[in-house]
């Protein structure tokens, strides 16, 4: 399992925002009117909107709006989710802009000094809209990128009805009590390339795909050694969910508790790369209990891999001693289409290994990132590679999943 950094907030900030991340501001419509559905499903208007809770896989953090206006920040390189809330912390809706839940802050027109002014925005059923929309102009992406992010959507929608899962009408962050739920794909890539050779990625209709459930916990949640369970989903429970690992604080990282890995393991096929096989989990709500009686219902979103999976292929670059001096990187959808990495990957994890799966190298301190560049890993020394066995790149996309493409 790997320790991803995680930060959490749960303080009050002013209208100036801060200078951690990209500012996103706008001012809320004090109209009282409210449409049929917003009757329907919602008795509080924008008009009773105090605060937006502003949230990615590992970072929460809630803003203050003041004199109707606000200005929060993101994390670039994510997709980043606005919550509207009222004094009392209750749900009004959330940002949806372009018809997304969410703001994907990869490629940006000015890089880490974009500025995002939503101008007005207004409440439509629970969906907040912005009267300037910004993918397009300050967030870029294209048609395509948004129609493929539009078919994953109800991801967020899940994970804004997760911020009380203990249901005590406080959003969880505020007592470090959240809890995320993701999924982990592990990905046969191929075998690697060299100097002298291109990667062999493969045959992208053959994909060999394990899947596990996780779950990360907020600093106040803990558990006894091991008295943990996942049931579901009530739509159809599965009755072969079993726990495959945890890590607790503090080697878990960041400001949280643990994490937990469950997965429902099936016999593996005879042409398996590996010797295990991990069935997928299909969308619908859980229950996650800790000490066997301690209950938290999370609704999960069954992202397909297809839409945010990336072909990222290797190459090793050696000095004349056959030493790894670098490792360049090429990024493709599983047809074969070069893509812009920042729309879809928040970093990328280079992991090398011998045969006895002992890793030798990793570039945990410092990934592949936006700001730092997605092309090319530069060895800090030459890094002995004669027993090298095994590449395992990792990545997060923008909705938090993580993906290890295994290339051999």
């Amino acid at each position: 399992m790997i320790a991803l950094a995680l930060f959490v907030v749960s303080c009050k900030k002013d209208n100036n925002g801060n200078n951690n991340g990209i500012v996103i501001k706008g001012s809320v419509s004090r109209a009282k009117h409210l449409d049929a559905k917003s009757q329907a499903d919602n008795a509080l208007s924008l008009s009773d909107a105090k605060k937006v809770l502003v949230f990615s896989k590992y970072y929460y953090q809630i803003y203050d709006i003041i004199d109707g206006s606000f200005s929060v920040t993101g994390q670039i390189g994510t997709g980043v989710a606005l919550i509207f809330l009222d004094a009392n912390n209750k749900y009004i809706g959330n940002l949806a802009a372009h018809g997304l839940n969410m703001l994907p802050l990869g490629s940006l027109s000015n890089g880490e000094n974009t500025v995002i002014d939503l101008s007005t925005v207004t409440l439509e059923g629970n969906s907040v809209i912005p009267s300037h929309d910004p993918l397009g102009n300050e967030i870029q992406i294209s048609e395509a990128e948004i129609s493929r992010l539009k078919a994953i959507d109800s991801y967020y929608e899940a994970i804004a009805k997760n911020i009380d899962v203990d249901n005590d009408d406080i959003p969880d962050v505020l007592a470090n009590k959240q809890l995320v739920i993701y999924t982990m794909f592990t990905i046969n890539g191929g075998h690697w390339g060299t100097d002298n050779s291109v990667p062999v990625p493969t045959d992208n209709d053959h994909y060999y795909v394990n899947y596990m459930l996780e779950f990360s916990g907020g600093s106040a949640l803990t558990f006894n050694e091991g008295n943990i369970s996942v049931s579901g989903p009530v739509e159809g429970p599965y009755s072969d969910i079993k726990l495959w690992g945890y890590m607790k604080a503090p080697q878990c990282g960041g400001n949280r508790a643990f994490i937990l890995s469950f997965c429902r393991e099936n016999q593996a096929q005879q042409d398996a790369p590996w010797g295990s096989a991990f069935l997928p989990f299909k969308q619908g709500t859980y229950t996650l209990t800790l000490d066997g009686n301690r209950n938290f219902t999370l609704n999960y979103s069954s992202v397909d891999m297809q839409y945010n999976l990336v072909i990222v292929s290797p190459t090793l670059h050696t000095n004349s001693e056959g030493k790894l001096t670098s490792i360049t990187f090429e990024y493709k959808l599983p047809d074969g289409t070069v893509i812009n990495p920042a729309s879809v990957l928040t970093n990328v994890m280079v992991q090398l290994s011998n045969s006895q799966y002992h890793q030798f190298y990793v570039n945990d301190k410092v990934k592949l990132t936006s700001l730092t560049g997605f092309n090319e890993l530069k060895m800090e020394t030459p890094v002995d590679i004669s027993q090298l066995y095994k590449i395992d790149l990792w990545y997060d996309d923008l909705l938090g999943n993580q993906y290890d493409i295994i290339w051999r």
